[in-house]
């Protein structure tokens, strides 16, 4: 990429933000003008009689009719902000193309430039085709049919949707050659691939037509055949890209040959002119063996990046037979620790104070930390100077540490901690406090986020939280960060953060449509309810279902096996589906699916 003062390919992540916000609104303030000055040549020039021009020789008095007296105002609107956007689009390009272009290479932003004229124009053409060509053709053909019988009543938002769709469709399907040609150039398709695979084109151009013009048969087959057709163009486009390539390959393929022969040729006469550089000796310093796979496992990037260590810096030495004796000893138990500096103070405080890189272990449990003061009368520990615990798989840093050993309570402040989900790892920024062993955390004021970043990318941002013996964790209320901006607000959050399967129940999927219906006519869903049950390692089962209100019911059922000693991992499904009629009568139908997969005899494991 090309360096240059205006280079912003190297902003900050927030710096694209503003500068996509501004560039947002300055397009939106463009459209609205735009919508501004089209109202007042609508009401001027005689835009919407234009476009009622193919259609007024076929209507009795050559004017369309409408249904309310609001129609004539909201047409107007419409036609205003079509014309709005037609005038704004420069702007709103040029902002688009202001924003991407620093991120493009300067061979790409020479390919793009073209490619949107030859876009514009190839748009423009199928439109102008589609009004001045296909438009009247298809309404005289339409309104050809039973003229004796019926007597037309065309309203103007009928006629314009129409219009509008079919004009808007030939624009986008003159695009067709254009796109086999980029295609083509990236080398994605070739001129072979697309003539050998023309009866799926056919079959896709009618899928095309169906979908983009609007519902008559008629409109359907003249928009199929002007795709059939271009997709013809393309493949000869296709043709020139590839005989083009072609021509230039050998071109520089006899270069490169002339150049070889030429090098040959007075390789000879210039061996003397050449001097021999003396071989220097290989300094590089040689690791052993064990050097290697000792730093491939001190390899802890993503830790030092985010503050965790993954151990204690300092270990205990190893212990004598006096030490041995006593953790022998019975009805005790043992606690380790090891620092600079120790302080014993006794009488009624018996204060045990811990200075300089202080370790101490306790059941499996460590406490790393600058300083350490037990205070043994009260069961109270508090740990200052980046303290570091190490519970288990479980690795907690902070800025200040206080746990009662006796109800075994504990507060961290500005901690950050991790936890394994599946196969991802959250990580927890905030006040924490340690209740009952460590089964339960809560935090005050919290981050959560799965991007190992320093400054993560995102996160969310909880008021209250609560980590259950290891198992779920719930967040509330939770507001999601893109960096520091804010993006989405959520009442709570909740995960199962338990490795494994499980049984229990499935999340059902609905949206914010069948909570509170658009209109009344939408008809609410839900689907993916059901119960899954765990058998053991080997053996599995599912229940589902969907319900489509008004229509059916669909239920699912789904087992899956393993059998080691055949070597065989299989599953069957079934699929069951009523519909209800108004008999009230339910028909059902059941189809199973079942699929076997025979494992090699290397991956059986025996329990």
């Amino acid at each position: 990429m090309a360096d240059s003062a205006d280079n912003r390919a190297e902003m900050p992540f927030l710096d694209h933000l503003e500068e996509l916000r501004w560039r947002i609104l300055y397009s939106l303030l463009a459209i609205v003008v735009g919508t501004l000055v089209g109202w007042v040549l609508v009401e001027r020039v005689d835009i919407i009689g234009l476009l009622t021009r193919p259609i007024a020789p076929l209507i009795p008095g050559g004017k369309l009719r409408v249904t309310s007296p609001t129609d004539p105002f909201f047409i107007t609107l419409k036609f205003a902000f079509a014309v709005g956007l037609v005038l704004g689009s420069p702007v709103v390009g040029y902002q688009a193309w202001a924003f991407l272009v620093p991120a493009l290479y300067p061979r790409e932003r020479r390919l793009i430039v073209p490619a949107l004229s030859a876009g514009a124009l190839l748009f423009l053409g199928g439109a102008a085709a589609a009004y001045f060509w296909v438009l009247p053709r298809a309404l005289a053909v339409l309104l050809s049919f039973q003229q004796g019988v019926f007597d037309p009543l065309i309203t103007a938002d009928k006629y314009f949707a129409f219009a509008g769709q079919l004009i808007l469709a030939f624009g986008l399907v003159t695009e067709l050659p254009l796109v086999i040609v980029i295609l083509a150039a990236l080398g994605l398709v070739t001129s072979q691939f697309l003539a050998r695979n023309r009866r799926y084109a056919v079959v896709i151009s009618a899928v095309a037509a169906a979908l983009l013009a609007p519902p008559d048969a008629v409109s359907m087959l003249l928009m199929m055949v002007p795709l059939w057709l271009l997709y013809e163009i393309g493949i000869w486009c296709a043709w020139m890209v590839e005989r083009r390539r072609g021509r230039r390959a050998r071109s520089s393929t006899a270069s490169a040959i002339g150049l070889t022969a030429l090098l040959f040729t007075v390789a000879g006469s210039l061996e003397a002119q050449t001097p021999v550089r003396p071989v220097r000796p290989d300094t590089t310093l040689r690791r052993t063996p064990a050097e290697s796979a000792q730093a491939r496992a001190l390899d802890t990037a993503t830790a030092r990046r985010l503050g965790l260590p993954t151990g204690p810096s300092r270990s205990f030495p190893p212990s004598d037979p006096v030490i041995d004796s006593l953790l022998k000893l019975k009805g005790f138990r043992v606690t380790k620790y090891m620092a600079d500096t120790l302080v014993v103070q006794g009488g009624d405080t018996q204060i045990t104070h811990l200075r300089g890189e202080a370790l101490v272990e306790r059941e499996g449990t460590k406490l790393e930390s600058d300083s350490i003061r037990y205070r043994q009368r009260t069961c109270r520990l508090d740990a200052v100077g980046d303290p570091r615990l190490f519970d288990q798989a479980t690795v907690m840093v902070g800025e200040g540490m206080k746990y009662d050993t006796c109800v075994k309570r504990g507060t961290v402040s500005k901690a950050l901690t991790a936890f394994q989900q599946g196969s991802a790892r959250w990580y927890v920024r905030g006040d924490l406090a340690v209740d009952s062993g460590s089964t339960r955390l809560y935090g005050a004021k919290s981050e959560v986020t799965s991007d190992d970043n320093p400054v993560p990318d995102y996160h969310f941002s909880t008021g209250e939280m609560k980590w259950l013996n290891k198992n779920v964790m719930v967040a509330r209320p939770a507001v999601l960060y893109v960096r520091d901006v804010p993006i989405l607000w959520l009442p709570f959050i909740f995960q199962d953060v338990r490795k494994g399967r499980r049984s229990g129940i499935l999340v059902p999927r609905f949206g914010l449509n069948d909570i509170v219906r658009p209109v009344r006519s939408y008809q609410r869903h839900l689907s993916n309810f059901g119960y899954y049950i765990v058998v053991n390692d080997y053996l599995d089962f599912l229940a589902s279902g969907d319900w489509y209100a008004g229509r059916y019911f669909a239920y699912r059922a789904q087992t899956r096996y393993r059998w080691l000693d055949r070597f065989i991992r299989a599953s069957r499904r079934g699929l069951a589906s009523t519909r209800t009629s108004i008999t009230r009568a339910t028909p059902a139908s059941f189809k199973p699916t079942p699929s076997t997969r025979i494992s090699p005899p290397r991956a059986c494991t025996r329990p």
